[in-house]
């Protein structure tokens, strides 16, 4: 009998254990944390500079795109032009809207379709007389795919995967300890150090929404996690979306997005423009339109609230649950059992939120297997109250379907000749190399977007632009972070101890790293021309690198000095007490400050 799914959660208390003496990363564990660490300096300034390099990228792309020439859809094409057009089938296209300009349009009749291929069945379609009246609006291509997992209305649909997995929750407390270590000249310094640690381990099951390898754990065997991921979770965008564009339309009224989410095809007029949607103007979603579940329920009426909800409406409303939820009859998913994530991976369709549902059955071999790590670590008979929880079981997949099935939709793009579609015409996106030393840095980008609602040419490019600098502010912000322990390694491969100086001292010498970088980065990008307006231009830039440049000066003349050294080898030393690693390992030449520069150790206390 195949198991059902549970959504209970379980925990298993692991060992513990306790380690005298220091806590050092020795051996395997001590090389792989110095990696890290220099992984940890090497890495974020290059994916800062990528950041950069598409924010310029983007920035370029968006000013080009707000001084093209728009032709309005829905205003600039009177009825005449939009006949000629439409009889033309797209032939006389270059006639009526220029080959450089850019359209923009609102659509209010969207005829599209989403699709999982994956299910491969007949979902929508309880008998075909049913299908055709209340599917009417699909073209032929739609009618042939609906044989699948498909979503009418949908211009995106999202499978969400989730993974029963074990988690390994390690909790680890130490003493302080001191110790005198000893450089190569003879002098001493005390150290502070963890030690006498007691680390104690836990696991918890549940579902996640990605996958964990539990080849690390304490205990493998006892929480062990299959890698397996029969359905991962994938966007689906509709093939062939057919908007609709009416002369004079500014606004689209009487919309309900909660109630009204069957699509007819429009009753056809003089005024009326179709074209198709493509693809790759999806290929981010839709911005300003929700992700919706879709749940199947009887007869596709959204269910009574449960008493819970009830009592906790003035929390969060019913109502807000229901909008944000596409309910589906249940019927009409009769033939998934014929489906290929049916037939392969024993997927079956259980409710509880709109889930599918596949068992993990391991092979006598693993089980096997399995049994044998257990006995090697000593698990194979730590029975614990939580095994006999009722709880999914490690391997387990489930999914759900998410979908953006606006009503009303605003589109930035190029129109052009498409053959292939009825109306001849599409609406894709146009890449547009830019100026500005795009080429630099190999970025290149493309002006596609759709937002949900009704939405102007303008207001779509303002979002799309604050949606860029915002990421590139998140970046500014993680390298800003960055720059504390640089500025402190950059301090001991110029013989200065940051660290160890004042916290004005240690301040400035981050605020300097991170503007000098910030800075660099803008030149060899930007440039320093003063039209570069996209980073608040070429003399903000320059003011940045001279900030910059005079805290570091300023750090460096400041702060602490160190001893008198190999500084390459006071590097490493220092990278290896961040990795805690043994102090053999790490053996500075000395440890007596040089003081014959005429700095001043007063500012801080040297460790």
């Amino acid at each position: 009998m195949t198991r059902g799914m549970n959504n209970i959660p379980t925990a298993r208390r692991g060992r513990t254990h306790y380690q005298s003496g220091p806590n050092d990363n020795r051996g395997l564990s001590g090389i792989c944390s110095v990696i890290f660490v220099i992984l940890l300096f090497l890495l974020p300034p290059i994916v800062f500079y990528g950041s950069e390099g598409r924010r310029h990228a983007r920035y370029v792309t968006l000013r080009e795109a707000m001084t093209s020439d728009i032709v309005e859809l829905n205003r600039d094409l009177d009825g005449d032009a939009l006949r000629a057009l439409e009889r033309s089938g797209g032939s006389n296209l270059e006639a009526l809207i220029p080959v450089e300009a850019l359209v923009h349009g609102t659509a209010g009749a969207i005829d599209a379709i989403s699709t999982d291929g994956a299910m491969g069945t007949r979902l929508f379609s309880a008998s075909a007389d049913i299908f055709h009246e209340k599917y009417s609006c699909l073209s032929e291509h739609q009618s042939s795919i609906v044989t699948q997992v498909s979503i009418p209305g949908s211009l995106t649909l999202r499978r969400n995967t989730q993974y029963c997995q074990w988690q390994e929750l390690q909790s680890q407390h130490c003493q302080t300890c001191t110790r005198t270590v000893t450089a190569k000249d003879g002098s001493t310094k005390e150290e502070s150090y963890s030690c006498n640690c007691v680390t104690h381990y836990d696991y918890v099951k549940g579902w996640r929404n990605f996958r964990i390898n539990s080849m690390l754990f304490d205990q493998p065997g006892a929480h062990h996690n299959p890698q397996r991921d029969p359905m991962p979770s994938t966007m689906f965008t509709s093939s062939d979306a057919t908007l609709t564009f009416r002369e004079g339309d500014g606004a689209i009224d009487n919309v309900n997005d909660a109630t009204d989410r069957q699509r007819t095809t429009p009753e056809r007029n003089p005024t009326t423009l179709q074209t198709r949607l493509n693809p790759e103007m999806l290929a981010s979603g839709i911005r300003n339109q929700p992700w919706r579940r879709v749940d199947f329920v009887p007869n596709g009426r959204a269910p009574p609230p449960s008493f819970l909800s009830r009592l906790f409406s003035l929390i969060l409303p019913t109502s807000w649950t229901i909008q944000n939820t596409r309910y589906e009859p249940l019927q009409l998913l009769r033939d998934t059992p014929t489906s290929r994530a049916a037939t392969e991976y024993n997927f079956v369709y259980v409710g509880q939120g709109g889930y599918f549902f596949s068992p993990y059955e391991s092979s006598m071999t693993s089980q096997l297997l399995n049994y044998f790590v257990q006995y090697m670590e000593g698990s194979l008979f730590d029975w614990q109250l939580g095994d006999l929880m009722p709880s999914c079981r490690a391997g387990d997949v489930r999914f759900y379907y998410e979908v953006q099935d606006p009503n009303v939709v605003s589109v930035l793009g190029e129109i052009g000749r498409n053959v292939g579609v009825a109306s001849g015409l599409e609406i894709r996106p146009r890449v547009m190399a830019g100026s500005g030393g795009v080429g630099r840095v190999g970025a290149a980008s493309s002006i596609g977007m759709v937002h949900g609602g009704v939405r102007s040419a303008e207001e779509m490019i303002i979002a799309e632009d604050t949606d860029s600098r915002n990421m590139a502010l998140l970046f500014r912000g993680l390298l800003l972070l960055w720059s504390i322990p640089a500025s402190r390694l950059l301090g001991v491969a110029l013989g200065r101890e940051v660290g160890s100086s004042s916290l004005s001292m240690q301040a400035m010498g981050a605020i300097g790293t991170f503007a000098t970088l910030l800075g660099g980065t803008w030149v060899w990008i930007w440039g320093t021309s003063f039209s570069s307006a996209g980073v608040g231009g070429g003399r903000d830039t320059v003011l940045l690198l001279i900030l910059g440049g005079y805290l570091c000066i300023l750090t460096y003349r400041s702060s602490v000095p160190r001893g008198v050294g190999r500084r390459w080898h006071a590097v490493w030393c220092r990278i290896g007490e961040w990795a805690n690693v043994p102090p053999g390992w790490r053996v500075e030449d000395t440890h007596v400050p040089n003081a014959s520069r005429g700095d001043h150790p007063a500012h801080g206390k040297h460790l």
